[in-house]
């Protein structure tokens, strides 16, 4: 009889930290039949496997199976054209390629006007909090407000147009659910694509809302002439990609487990508002801390050796960054929240190698810029009640926290 993997277990999505550390210890490359994949528990193995050409990023097609068996797509499917076609679902060359083609967005300069406009997104939106409350739940009010601002001010997406396209996001993104049974069809799946593929191209013909001008989406539209390497049709994978990853739980789950964190830790909160070293520190620490993306997937193109297990060439690795962040090999006292750690930046939240994330930098900025202006207006938030996280594993994000602001 097979036994059923801890990781499916919705139950320790709230704090899955001791599993991966009994995993770690026990079983540290582990069967997870939930997820139909191997999951690597270990710092080392799950850096290693980041960087390890033998383990491609091009694997929507094995999820696909996985997730829903017996249901393959063709090849000219939305589905296929769609990750076949961007930079995290691909590999070297084509990797390369789709990386370059979307420079335009995220130049030193571009950075640096994004800073500005973020520090003083976050600003209002703590300003925003009426005077004299006590007690707020900060996720809708505060975590789930910032990156849609961000959104809007910073890469562009109009804002008359969020009322579609953050309900498509919100379902699309239920079909990583992790080890649980798919909440979203295939059906649905597939017209969800279509439907943010349809207004990618109506934005870039300007049949849809206004994108601010020097956004994200403003530079790299003003590039697409210039481009020799990719085709329009990709241009409008790489938007479609950006609106999904702006709209992911990723940095709400940050913002808020952060917050989450300086609640249950007040001496941090003081080393932020003493040492501006801690504050440049603050969004390594958070993502390390609590990971929102808490696992990433590759396939295997060869037979690999990997924690002293023999992976055969297409398995499917799940490769559990949250585990590897608190990896005690790596990082003392690791399950320890504090802005003093001289290597948080070594944590993976944002990949490795050729596919680290591209907008690590744009959501650095939301996490400093938040928290200067939160722990500026209330230095001494605590915990008003208990935290509700949602039962997503893969995408660990909070639903409730309530803060007592003082």
């Amino acid at each position: 009889m097979t036994v059923q993997s801890p990781l499916a277990d919705p139950s320790i999505v709230h704090d899955p930290y001791p599993v991966y550390a009994d995993l770690a210890r026990r079983e540290p490359v582990h069967w997870c039949a939930g997820l139909n994949a191997w999951a690597v528990m270990t710092y080392a193995d799950c850096a290693a496997g980041l960087k390890d050409p033998r383990l491609k990023a091009e694997r929507m097609e094995e999820v696909l199976a996985a997730k829903f068996s017996g249901q393959p797509l063709p090849p000219d499917s939305i589905y296929h054209r769609f990750t076949k076609n961007v930079m995290m679902y691909t590999d070297p060359p084509r990797h390369d390629v789709l990386r370059r083609s979307t420079h335009a967005g995220f130049t030193r300069a571009a950075h640096e006007h994004y800073s500005r406009v973020i520090r003083k997104a976050a600003a209002d939106l703590v300003a925003s909090v009426p005077a004299g409350a006590c007690e707020i739940d900060a996720v809708p009010v505060l975590a789930a407000q910032l990156p849609v601002r961000s959104a809007v001010q910073a890469f562009g997406v109009p804002e008359e147009d969020l009322g579609f396209v953050i309900p498509c996001v919100e379902t699309l993104m239920t079909y990583w659910s992790g080890p649980q049974e798919q909440p979203v069809s295939l059906e649905q799946l597939l017209a969800l694509l279509t439907d943010l593929h349809t207004y990618a191209i109506e934005l870039l013909h300007g049949k849809r809302g206004k994108v601010l001008p020097h956004t994200v989406i403003a530079r790299l539209a003003d590039a697409q002439g210039g481009l020799t390497e990719t085709t329009p049709e990709q241009t409008v994978h790489q938007l479609v990609l950006l609106f999904i990853a702006l709209f992911a739980p990723t940095t709400p789950g940050s913002l808020s487990s952060g917050m989450l964190a300086f609640a249950r830790n007040p001496l941090q909160a003081e080393r932020f508002l003493e040492d501006p070293a801690c504050v440049d520190n603050t969004a390594n620490e958070v993502v390390r801390h609590n990971a929102s993306n808490q696992f990433t997937w590759r396939v295997a193109t060869a037979d690999v050796d990997m924690g002293g297990v023999r992976i055969a060439a297409g398995q499917n690795i799940a490769l559990f960054l949250g585990a590897a962040n608190r990896d005690p090999a790596t990082f003392e006292r690791p399950h320890d929240f504090d802005l003093d750690r001289p290597n948080s930046g070594r944590h993976l939240s944002f990949g490795l190698g050729v596919h680290s994330c591209l907008g690590r930098q744009i959501a650095a900025l939301q996490l400093k810029w938040f928290y200067v202006a939160l722990l500026d207006r209330f230095p001494a938030i605590r915990p008003a009640g208990e935290p509700l996280w949602n039962k997503n594993l893969e995408f660990r994000s909070l639903r409730s926290l309530p803060l007592s602001l003082r």
